[in-house]
This record gives C-alpha cells, structure tokens and sequence, in this order.
C-alpha cells in the first residue's frame, strides 16, 4: 500500500500529513495540486466523491493500482492510530 498526497507547498497540514507518513515509516509520494493535470484533478475528485478539492491536502491510498479516498489530514491521523 501506498499513501498519495495532494498538496500545495506553502500548506501546513500537507507538511503534517507527509511528515506523519515518514514518522510511521509508510510510503508515500507527495503530489503538488498545482501540477496535477486537470484530468487528473478530476478522476481524483470522481474517487473522493466532490465535485472539486477546496481544501487540501487531498491523500489517498493506493494498493494494486485500487484507489481509495482518506480525506484530509484529520482523517488520516485518525486512521492511523
């Protein structure tokens, strides 16, 4: 499994979530949002269930090519404890 998170640079809970990720010793891959294609931006929203991300970050899981939607960073440290 595979953690992927969609971020901006400048977002401090991105840095939270990618540094939580790195302290559990989880992979994972950041995502800049703003070098996402758009066709990308909307297959992600499709999975997350909205119509656009107005927050970010944006993580998702990937095992086997499966994508799942976790949500934001309170989701994810939620779900990791």
């Amino acid at each position: 499994m595979q953690y992927v998170v969609v971020g901006t640079p400048t977002c401090g809970y991105c840095r939270q979530a990618k540094a939580l990720l790195e302290q559990k010793g989880l992979r994972h891959q950041y995502r800049c949002l703003t070098e996402v294609a758009e066709v990308e931006q909307d297959r992600l929203t499709k999975i997350a269930g909205v119509d656009r991300f107005r927050t970010v970050p944006q993580i998702f899981t990937v095992i086997n090519d499966e994508w799942a939607y976790v949500g934001g960073y309170t989701e994810l440290a939620k779900s990791l404890k």
